[in-house]
Protein backbone atom coordinates (compact mmCIF):
# COMPACT_ATOMS: atom_id res chain seq x y z
CA UNK A 1 0.00 0.00 0.00
CA UNK A 2 2.79 2.45 0.84
CA UNK A 3 4.38 2.00 -2.59
CA UNK A 4 1.04 2.82 -4.18
CA UNK A 5 0.62 5.93 -2.05
CA UNK A 6 4.13 7.10 -2.93
CA UNK A 7 3.40 6.52 -6.62
CA UNK A 8 0.15 8.48 -6.35
CA UNK A 9 1.90 11.37 -4.58
CA UNK A 10 4.57 11.44 -7.30
CA UNK A 11 1.85 11.46 -9.96
CA UNK A 12 0.10 14.34 -8.20
CA UNK A 13 3.33 16.35 -7.98
CA UNK A 14 4.51 15.75 -11.54
CA UNK A 15 1.22 15.46 -13.41
CA UNK A 16 2.23 12.48 -15.53
CA UNK A 17 2.98 8.81 -14.98
CA UNK A 18 6.17 9.21 -17.00
CA UNK A 19 7.54 11.99 -14.80
CA UNK A 20 6.41 10.18 -11.65
CA UNK A 21 8.33 7.13 -12.85
CA UNK A 22 11.44 9.23 -13.40
CA UNK A 23 11.13 10.77 -9.93
CA UNK A 24 10.70 7.36 -8.30
CA UNK A 25 13.34 5.71 -10.53
CA UNK A 26 10.81 3.18 -11.79
CA UNK A 27 9.28 2.31 -15.14
CA UNK A 28 5.97 3.82 -16.21
CA UNK A 29 4.48 0.35 -16.01
CA UNK A 30 5.61 -0.08 -12.42
CA UNK A 31 4.04 3.24 -11.40
CA UNK A 32 0.79 2.35 -13.14
CA UNK A 33 0.71 -1.07 -11.48
CA UNK A 34 1.31 0.44 -8.05
CA UNK A 35 -1.54 2.89 -8.52
CA UNK A 36 -3.80 0.10 -9.83
CA UNK A 37 -2.92 -2.05 -6.84
CA UNK A 38 -3.80 0.80 -4.49
CA UNK A 39 -7.10 1.27 -6.34
CA UNK A 40 -7.84 -2.42 -5.83
CA UNK A 41 -7.08 -2.18 -2.11
CA UNK A 42 -9.24 0.92 -1.66
CA UNK A 43 -12.00 -0.32 -4.00
CA UNK A 44 -12.33 2.96 -5.89
CA UNK A 45 -10.68 4.73 -8.82
CA UNK A 46 -7.84 7.14 -8.11
CA UNK A 47 -7.07 8.29 -11.65
CA UNK A 48 -9.29 8.84 -14.66
CA UNK A 49 -8.83 9.77 -18.27
CA UNK A 50 -9.10 13.44 -19.17
CA UNK A 51 -8.79 13.41 -22.92
CA UNK A 52 -5.38 11.90 -23.61
CA UNK A 53 -4.07 12.60 -20.10
CA UNK A 54 -4.79 11.19 -16.68
CA UNK A 55 -5.99 13.17 -13.70
CA UNK A 56 -6.75 12.44 -10.06
CA UNK A 57 -10.33 11.66 -9.14
CA UNK A 58 -12.07 13.63 -6.41
CA UNK A 59 -11.73 10.61 -4.10
CA UNK A 60 -7.98 10.51 -4.80
CA UNK A 61 -7.66 14.15 -3.77
CA UNK A 62 -9.52 13.41 -0.52
CA UNK A 63 -7.42 10.30 0.08
CA UNK A 64 -4.14 12.16 -0.47
CA UNK A 65 -5.19 14.93 1.89
CA UNK A 66 -5.33 12.31 4.64
CA UNK A 67 -2.43 10.10 3.53
CA UNK A 68 0.26 12.69 2.69
CA UNK A 69 0.78 13.97 6.25
CA UNK A 70 1.51 10.39 7.32
CA UNK A 71 4.32 9.98 4.77
CA UNK A 72 5.85 13.42 4.43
Amino acid sequence: MLDGIRALIAFEKTGTVSEAATQLRLTQSAVSKRIQSLENELSYKLVEADGRKLKLTAKAVQFLAKAKPLLL
